[in-house]
């Protein structure tokens, strides 16, 4: 026990003793001469700068290595730290996304106005019909469109895209709201055509060259339809017809004396092939469509077409 005593005197003995021998030496520190002077400078002031000397090489050499170290943190803490990095992507996304969306819209609005531009005149036309669904079956080629009777369709009237191409016409199948469609494909479907030379024709406006109109020229008539063999053809071509691979087809809008459900002119494809034999009494010729069901999208009903809304008698 008195052991024990006696050391903590000892302590706060000399704990005592660092206090006032501190304070001495910070008293002397201050009154000192603080070495602005060449001869002003006390001994504690010396002591300072010369360990200051002494260990300015090792706060370099501890410099030199704490910096690299400092700057990788920096380089981690800035790769944990995406949210900058994060917003500029978000932000780059939508961009593209609005461009996306205005160039499919520019590729939407000129394909409508190329649905439109063979429009004529002497037309009357329903309004641009979207196809929603095919309703075909392996005797039957035919599709639906959102159109109806509310839109003026009526049954049996002729159905075409782009530049004038006959796509088919309405059946008995009118809603108010969407009508069914026969194609020219369809093992149903028949339509009067005649042939006439492609540099004769102009698809987009109808109109036939003097040469192809006059009576005494012929490249051939006949009744366009898909026979039982499954060829999409024109039958009763004369032999005598000077029909040829490369032709066009369009509608004539009759049938000998018969008028049909078709104005004149309408495009229906062109000529692949033509042939004849010594036994037959007629040309057999095959027809390749100029509309692809496939790629059907919009279409335009003709309502009305004759000399009262404007065709030239």
């Amino acid at each position: 026990m008195g052991r024990r005593k006696s050391s903590a005197a000892g302590g706060l003995t000399a704990l005592f003793t660092l206090c006032v021998a501190s304070l001495v030496l910070f008293t002397v520190y201050v009154k000192e001469g603080d070495c602005s002077e060449v001869d002003n400078c006390g001994p504690l002031h010396t002591v300072q700068l010369g360990a200051a000397e002494v260990l300015k090489p090792l706060r370099g050499a501890a410099a030199a290595i704490v910096e690299p170290l400092r700057e990788t943190g920096e380089r981690v803490t800035g790769a944990f730290d995406t949210s900058v990095e994060e917003a500029l992507q978000r932000k780059l996304q939508e961009t593209q996304g609005l461009a996306a969306q205005a160039s499919r819209l520019e590729r939407e609005n000129a394909r409508l106005r190329e649905l439109l531009k063979g429009e004529r005149s002497f037309y009357e036309y329903g309004p641009l019909a979207r196809v929603v669904a095919p309703v075909s079956d392996q005797f039957t080629d035919r599709i639906q469109m959102d159109v109806g009777s509310e839109d003026g369709i009526k049954p049996q009237m002729p159905v075409v895209v782009g530049e004038n191409t006959l796509v088919g016409r309405t059946t008995n199948q009118v809603g108010r709201t969407t009508a069914e469609v026969m194609l020219v494909t369809d093992r149903e479907f028949a339509a009067g055509v005649r042939i006439i030379p492609p540099a004769e024709f102009d698809p987009a406006s109808g109109r036939l060259s003097p040469a192809v109109t006059a009576a005494n020229v012929s490249y051939g008539e006949g009744l366009l339809r898909t026979n039982l063999e499954g060829y999409f053809g024109i039958e009763y071509v004369d032999l005598s017809s000077r029909a040829e691979k490369g032709d066009y087809v369009v509608t004539s809008g009759r049938a000998g004396d018969r008028e049909l459900l078709f104005p004149p002119g309408l495009f229906v494809g062109t000529i692949e092939s033509v042939s004849s034999q010594d036994i037959d009494q007629y040309k057999k010729i095959v027809v390749e469509p100029a509309m692809d069901a496939d790629d059907l999208e919009e279409v335009r009903v003709i309502t009305e077409w004759g000399p009262g809304v404007g065709v030239p008698g």
